[in-house]
């Protein structure tokens, strides 16, 4: 699959997924659905409030969400008093984010616009640049760490899924046969990735799927 057939199969997936994927952070849930998350989404939770743990005091800053899907942190972001910038590639996500957005009374901080990132022409600089949940559909992430540490005055926030779980085979099964490719990586790869695009200070934790990673200049 070429690069340019992985990005809009990225896309047709998550535009038609857009209302199930943004359930996993509702908690207005019944008890067999919570169980279910707790078993299977937990990371979702936890990286989570653990990317806004690493991000402090964020009153003021700008903010890119890259693959931002339905806003749940650029919206938390604009609570905590950030100017967010979400881009995302799936319509129906940015539908879902940017009403959320007005519903949590932000949207006069929060932009989304659709776009490619390796394409988008940013109006600025940022602070703190995110891809949370991004680069499992990033075929080959160099550039877009390269960009992303060129764009970002701060941190960046990152996760990526690990390569070796059980739930890998999977979860890659079941993408597959939805026709969304999925990559997975180990710590060594992501460490040397984020350092090779220029990010000096690498900071890599371990949620059970997931390595939730911050890198700074």
């Amino acid at each position: 699959m070429s690069a340019a057939a992985a990005v809009e199969a990225v896309r047709r997936h998550f535009d038609g997924e857009a209302a199930r994927f943004d359930a996993i952070y509702d908690t207005d849930k019944g008890l067999a659905r919570r169980c279910i998350d707790a078993l299977f989404r937990g990371v979702v939770h936890r990286r989570f409030a653990l990317t806004f743990a690493r991000c402090g005091d964020v009153a003021g800053q700008r903010i890119l969400d890259v693959g931002c899907g339905s806003g749940r942190y650029s919206v938390e972001f604009a609570r905590r008093g950030a100017r967010v910038t979400g881009l995302d590639m799936a319509p129906a996500m940015l539908d879902m984010a940017r009403s959320a957005a007005a519903e949590a009374r932000v949207d006069g901080r929060c932009r989304f616009e659709a776009g490619e990132f390796l394409q988008w022409q940013a109006p600025h600089d940022f602070d703190i640049c995110l891809g949370i949940g991004f680069f499992d559909y990033v075929p080959d992430p160099a550039p877009v760490l390269a960009r992303m540490r060129q764009l970002t005055t701060g941190r960046g926030v990152f996760s990526f899924p690990i390569r070796w779980r059980l739930r890998t085979p999977t979860r890659w099964l079941r993408l597959k046969a939805r026709g969304c490719p999925v990559f997975f990586y180990d710590r060594r790869q992501v460490e040397d990735g984020l350092r090779a695009a220029g990010w000096r200070h690498v900071r890599v934790t371990t949620l059970s799927r997931d390595y939730l990673v911050e890198g700074r200049p």
